[in-house]
């Protein structure tokens, strides 16, 4: 079985991301990822970590479609009344 390096999954994860999250730019998807790979930089244990940066990064992307969603329906922004 071939073993992929971390970096190989890393890359993996932003385009398995960018492809689900279209409508967020891939530089986003970048920052996100690369946030959540600096938050595991210390961790002795590497074979779970680009799984860990993914799904981390997967949520936050998630929250921040549900935050936009919510902002642009009527009555969603705090102002709005």
């Amino acid at each position: 079985m071939l073993k992929r390096t971390e970096a190989q999954a890393i890359a993996a994860a932003v385009d398995r991301l960018a492809e689900r999250f279209p409508d967020e730019p891939r530089s986003v998807v970048e920052d996100v990822v690369a946030e959540e790979y600096s938050l595991l930089d210390g961790c002795r244990v590497r074979d779970y970590v680009a799984i860990l940066v993914e799904r981390g990064a997967r949520r936050r992307l998630v929250r921040r479609q549900l935050s936009a969603d919510f902002a642009s329906a009527p009555g969603g922004s705090p102002g709005a009344a």
